[in-house]
């Protein structure tokens, strides 16, 4: 049942990586700016209200000191990218792709990382959803409550999966191969759901720290390489807008689905 939930949360993710075959303009400067900009309200919002204020309510649930865990949590994922930042120090790193070199940038490289584990702590937190509920047969509440959760995460990747592959089209990805990558960022969820219910016990201490962990990679990304890169050029202010519309897409989501 927990591969099954997360099943439906990867395939959301795939709807949304889709968008690149609809979206005509994508290697337009303008267009690039709004998509990363875009990409980074996303991933903010979702720092927020996806990962950590769920990190929060874990640690009090957890009867540990919340802010002490999730701070924690979240330096080492700042830490984590500084050096995965320092590993691609080159600005551009070379690929062959479609038979001819494509240079992509080093952020939208960090972006995808990024977004792939923020994923891994929520496909766990379905799992542990949904051994709960097993764990509690008759409690109806909890099974519909785990079903519910699933739900909720996979509406919210939909505009995941479309901030993924967007920017990979802008550097030069064919839209395909955006698209591939996109699904694969949401792959882990899966994965990390079965791991998660059969581990229940253990995961579970941790998870706060995992939540904040995926939330401190996200705002890395969005200070260190997003915001740059979408404010750069005339009308830089469209790359706040991009970013407006990303934050506020992803809050209501949130928000609404709880």
């Amino acid at each position: 049942m927990a591969f099954g939930g997360t099943l439906f949360t990867f395939m959301i993710t795939a709807l949304g990586a889709l968008n690149v075959f609809w979206i005509k303009e994508v290697t337009n400067t303008m267009y690039q700016r709004i998509f990363l900009g875009f990409a980074g309200g996303v991933m903010v919002a979702a720092s927020i209200w996806s990962l950590l204020i769920p990190g929060i309510d874990v640690a009090n649930e957890n009867n540990q000191i919340s802010w002490l865990m999730v701070a924690g949590g979240f330096l080492l994922g700042v830490i984590f990218l500084l050096f995965a930042d320092r590993i691609l120090e080159k600005r551009y790193l070379g690929s062959r792709i479609n038979g001819k070199n494509i240079k992509l940038n080093k952020n939208t490289i960090m972006l995808v990382l990024a977004m792939t584990i923020h994923n891994i702590p929520e496909g766990m937190a379905v799992g542990l959803a949904f051994a709960l509920a097993a764990e509690n047969a008759g409690d109806a509440a909890l099974m519909s409550g785990a079903l519910a959760l699933a739900l909720g995460i996979g509406i919210q990747n939909y505009p995941e999966g479309t901030a993924v592959a967007l920017p990979l089209v802008a550097e030069g990805v064919s839209r395909r191969k955006a698209c591939l990558i996109g699904v694969l960022s949401a792959a882990v969820e899966p994965v990390a759901a079965v791991v998660a219910a059969l581990l229940a016990g253990v995961v579970s201490s941790f998870m706060s720290i995992l939540l904040a962990f995926a939330a401190g990679t996200m705002i890395y990304v969005v200070v260190e390489e997003l915001i740059p890169q979408a404010h750069m050029g005339e009308n830089d202010n469209v790359g706040t807008l991009g970013f407006v519309s990303g934050f506020l897409v992803m809050m209501i989501l949130d928000v609404a689905l709880g």
